[in-house]
Order: C-alpha cells, then structure tokens, then sequence
C-alpha cells in the first residue's frame, strides 16, 4: 500500500476545521502542522499515517471517508491528471516496443482523447 499521498489547494476551502482534522486523521500531523499544510496552496506530498489509521475498526474505509471529506472542501487528492497521463503515455510506448500494437494503440487513444477534452483546439 503506498505510504504518501499528493493533496492540492488551489483556493479556499470550503470548511478549513474538516481539512485540518482529515489531514490529522490522515498523516498523524499535530495541529499546527496539519494547519500549515491546510494553508499550502499548489501541490504537497504527505505521508499517510498507517498505525493512526489502525485505531479506527476498518482503516481503509476510514481513509477514504477522510478523503472524501478533502475532496468535498474543495482539495485535489491524488496525482494532477497530467502526471497521470504521462504514465499512461510511458506505457503506451512501452507496450509499443514489446510489439503489443493494439494494447499501445488503445492507451495511446485514451491519452489523446483525454488531452483534446481538458485543451479544446483552438483553430488557426
């Protein structure tokens, strides 16, 4: 299970308090450096805290409710789409190279696809 996760504030939050607290939850942080990170804007790369995660009766569902709790107070959680689909582009080669034609062209498409739908094309 991986031991870090990537959180991005752009802009206010919509209950700063549930930020804080999730982020406690989440990494094990005190309260004046869940409140620091709270207060980060642009991209952060927290560790999560597995053995305060084990005081709840189903850690992995306590992890993502805190993670909804993010998301719904206008955090990003997770890797930026772009790092995303760069990953996907790297496969895509990969499978490309290990002769895998149609594998390659199918994830190629869907990093195509999903490139032209968040940049519109802008016409000459």
């Amino acid at each position: 299970m991986e031991s870090k996760f990537e959180i991005t504030i752009n802009g206010p939050l919509g209950n700063k308090i549930a930020v804080i607290k999730a982020i406690r939850t989440l990494t094990g942080l005190g309260l004046k450096e869940a409140k620091d990170a709270s207060e980060r804007k642009g991209p952060q790369l927290l560790d999560l805290d597995f053995t305060g995660l084990t005081r709840y009766p189903n850690p992995n569902v306590e992890m993502e409710n805190q993670f909804r709790i993010l998301r719904a107070e206008g955090v990003l959680v997770g890797e930026p789409v772009h790092k995303l689909l760069e990953e996907l582009r790297e496969i895509g080669a990969q499978a490309l190279r290990m002769g895998e034609d149609e594998l390659a062209n199918e994830i190629l498409q869907l990093v195509l696809a999903e490139k032209l739908r968040r940049k519109p094309y802008q016409g000459v």
